[in-house]
């Protein structure tokens, strides 16, 4: 039984929250507080409604009850016009109808349409008062009566039985009579003040969400206008902006990728035709032609690779946080891929630094340090030497792939990062993915010359990211350029 109640418990009170769902602003705002409002209104008019109808009950029956002892005896009064009986002196207390009766149900006077008693035993003693409903005339009405005993009943005067009424709705609380409460005014009032700030507060916020909305559906290229809205819509709206201004950069970047792209994959469809076509013809021998369409498929076939790539990019820049990966088994898996061809044109290789840890993703961060090895290794003369060097000093991660090539041109260096910009054999897409990978993953690629007394002796390519929480151990001792220490050697 504790085990039950424990779990009815957690289940009433656990973490789960009630949360609204989507509707109206303007009727969150102004409908529901207003109805709460008003509710309260009408439930204080219903009580004070109740205490009128009461009193206004009080005061009939005490009119009735009046009416019957100032019952009219006819001398020196005027006779009612209506019932033939006689007036009251007092036209406050006379009622709408009367009647007098002998106890054999004979009326000698007041108006017939009052039903005489049936039992005359409930008047009980003479002068006590008895009321009960009636209908008179279609309507209802309050009936008070009496058994009036004459003086003379001794000598043989004969007891009669006189009625009085007035209509029942006279108890009901008349509109003048809830309007000139003064509590009820001051209610009244409230509310209605109330109900004005309410509705005025409701188009106020709906002109700050019209011109939040406005804000935000500016044309593109439109300068951003000042926020005019309350405070704590200003979070969303900056951020709506930041993602607006985000999606409509990305388009525009995919839409300039999207066209390049186009272009450089229907040239070597077309060089492929080409060399179809030349070989049909008997214009090339067929060696030579498999061999250079091979080469044409092959070029095709890397740059849809790295299309590939890139839009593996786009998903990891929405990932939110990433994961760790193991810097150096990602290196060590990519020099092993590569490592026919470091050892076809017999290059001196060295991997260096110690272990690693950055935030990213596998397989992209292995393309990145692909794509840099394979420029390194084009680059670098046979025999010659090139290596991939890590390094944590005082948080700040850096992978260094470094190669002995002939440079690069300043000219040019300012370009290789975009998209479908490359020197001579490539495709344009490496070094742009590497740049977009590397961002994606909070981190920064850099390429500058090495240089030996005024003399380019290499390039390298250091990818750095950012602060860690835990800086590891400094490994091995750098240059100020980024390779090992040794003696002349000076970056650009």
């Amino acid at each position: 039984m504790t085990l039950w109640l424990r779990r009815r418990w957690g289940a009433w009170h656990g973490p789960k929250r009630w949360q609204p769902r989507g509707g109206s602003l303007r009727r969150l705002l102004v409908v529901w507080p207003l109805a709460a409002l008003w509710g309260l209104v009408a439930l204080f008019i219903g009580v004070h409604a109740v205490q009128q109808m009461r009193t206004n009950a009080d005061w009939q029956d005490n009119t009735l009850r009046v009416a019957l002892l100032a019952w009219p005896t006819g001398q020196g009064t005027d006779s009612d016009a209506d019932t033939g009986a006689p007036a009251y002196a007092t036209p406050s207390v006379r009622p709408q109808w009367l009647r007098e009766t002998r106890l054999g149900g004979e009326r000698l006077a007041g108006s017939a349409a009052v039903p005489p008693l049936l039992s005359v035993h409930e008047l009980g003693a003479p002068g006590q008062v008895h009321f009960y409903l009636a209908e008179i005339d279609g309507q209802l009405a309050r009936v008070g009566a009496t058994l009036y005993q004459p003086a003379g009943v001794a000598a043989g005067g004969e007891p009669v039985v006189r009625q009085v009424a007035r209509r029942w709705n006279e108890r009901l609380p008349t509109a003048g009579q809830m309007l000139d409460n003064p509590v009820l005014r001051a209610v009244y009032a409230l509310a209605l003040a109330m109900s004005a700030v309410s509705v005025a507060l409701a188009h106020v916020a709906s002109a700050w969400l019209r011109r939040a909305d406005a804000s935000l559906e500016r044309p593109a290229g439109a300068a951003v206008a000042p926020y005019e809205g309350p405070s704590e819509l200003a979070p969303a709206v900056v951020h709506l902006r930041t993602l607006q201004a985000g999606q409509s950069r990305w388009i525009e970047e995919q839409r300039r990728f999207l066209a390049d792209a186009t272009h450089q994959l229907r040239t070597p469809m077309a060089v492929l035709r080409t060399q179809l076509q030349s070989a049909i013809h008997g214009d090339v021998l067929p060696a030579d032609a498999l061999q250079q369409m091979l080469h044409t498929v092959d070029r095709a076939s890397g740059l849809a690779n790295q299309l590939l790539s890139l839009s593996k990019v786009e998903q990891l820049k929405r990932m939110g946080e990433l994961p760790c990966v193991d810097l150096n088994a990602v290196a060590r898996e990519a020099v092993m891929e590569l490592a026919p061809l470091i050892a076809a044109k017999r290059l001196d290789f060295a991997l260096e630094g110690p272990d690693l840890s950055v935030p990213g993703d596998a397989a992209l961060l292995g393309e990145l340090m692909r794509n840099l090895l394979a420029n390194a290794i084009h680059h670098t003369p046979a025999h010659g030497r090139l290596g991939v060097l890590l390094r944590d000093s005082t948080g700040w991660r850096e992978m260094l792939v470094w190669d002995e090539g002939p440079g690069i041109e300043d000219g040019v260096r300012q370009r290789l990062f975009q998209p479908f910009s490359a020197g001579k054999g490539g495709v344009g897409l490496g070094l742009s993915i590497c740049k977009q990978i590397a961002e994606s993953m909070g981190a920064e690629v850099t390429l500058f010359n090495r240089q030996d007394a005024g003399r380019v002796v290499g390039v390298d390519a250091l990818v750095t990211w950012g602060p860690s929480a835990a800086p590891g151990d400094t490994g091995a001792t750098l240059a100020p350029g980024g390779l090992p220490a040794a003696p002349g050697a000076a970056p650009a």
